[in-house]
């Protein structure tokens, strides 16, 4: 019975009309505190400013990481990670966003730099047709790449969640999320660092995010000699100690910088090692980098 009503409750709430017109009206009165926020969600087109120079487009589906885009734009999702993508982007000439699910982080690196060669790869064939749209949306200059990233050029399987309309994390990696009784193998194409750049006609990258649920050291291995010689900045996933030790071999050594960033503090502190992340992620960068960024 309950189930019953929630589900005539939220078929009401979908079918109400202008609600991204509305909530837009709201948002321009008034701050909306995330408990009220979160409940408010909409399908349909939405503009997230950058600064003054301009903003990108991207369609909101009812998921979460657009919604808080909605309502609070940058400092909505990930905002410490954001703002460093930002300042990162703007010095890089080819950047690769791998996992780069809707786009979020490649969608930005445009609005930014337009001027950049930009390489979104997301594995998930229902994720990359929304990855696809909101490139379009932007005039189709991010090059999106179906495929997920390893250290090898063929097939893998993924763990995914098939059953999910839409799905944030899904791995090559079969230790991971084990526990779910609702992953199922697929198989995918895969791809290294260096043959993206190959195929898009690049010998190196100044840029990566790297964000592939416990499968960064594979993506690290399939790009060669990338790291020794051109010392590319990486915004990578450490999701636990052993991932981060396992990235660790391929940057140390190389006179890298190593930040963690928990999504709340700014600057985000730099340590002497790697470990589990903060929150999510780990800047590593180059001493004149972090200091061009203001770190």
């Amino acid at each position: 019975m309950v189930a019953s009503v929630k589900g005539s409750l939220k078929r009401l709430y979908e079918a109400i009309p202008f609600k991204r017109e509305f909530f837009g009206l709201v948002r321009s009165i008034m701050p909306v505190p995330e408990p009220v926020f979160r409940h408010l969600h909409f399908k349909g087109v939405f503009k997230v400013p950058v600064d003054s120079r301009g903003s990108f487009r991207m369609m909101h589906h009812g998921y979460v990481i657009e919604n808080e885009l909605f309502w609070r734009g940058l400092k909505g999702w990930e905002h410490v990670s954001l703002e460093l993508w930002q300042r990162l982007c703007h010095r890089s000439d080819t950047i690769l966003d791998i996992g780069a699910n809707t786009g979020v982080y490649a969608m930005l690196a445009q609005a930014v730099n337009p001027d950049a060669t930009i390489i979104a790869v997301e594995p998930v064939a229902r994720v990359f047709q929304k990855l696809q749209a909101n490139a379009a949306l932007n005039g189709a200059r991010v090059h999106t790449v179906c495929a997920a990233v390893s250290d090898h050029t063929g097939t893998a399987t993924l763990y995914d969640l098939p059953d999910s309309e839409h799905v944030l994390s899904v791995s090559l990696d079969p230790e991971w999320n084990k526990q779910s009784t609702r992953l199922r193998p697929v198989e995918v194409p895969t791809t290294t660092v260096l043959d993206l750049l190959r195929t898009h006609g690049k010998e190196k990258a100044s840029l990566l995010k790297i964000d592939v649920e416990t499968h960064e050291p594979a993506v690290l291995e399939g790009c060669g000699t990338l790291l020794k010689e051109h010392r590319p900045t990486l915004l990578i996933e450490l999701l636990n100690d052993d991932v981060a030790a396992r990235v660790a071999t391929y940057v140390d050594g190389l006179g890298y910088e190593f930040y963690n960033v928990d999504d709340v503090t700014w600057p985000p502190p730099r340590v002497a090692t790697l470990g589990r992340s903060g929150h999510f992620n780990f800047l590593i960068c180059q001493p004149d980098v972090a200091r061009a960024i203001g770190l």
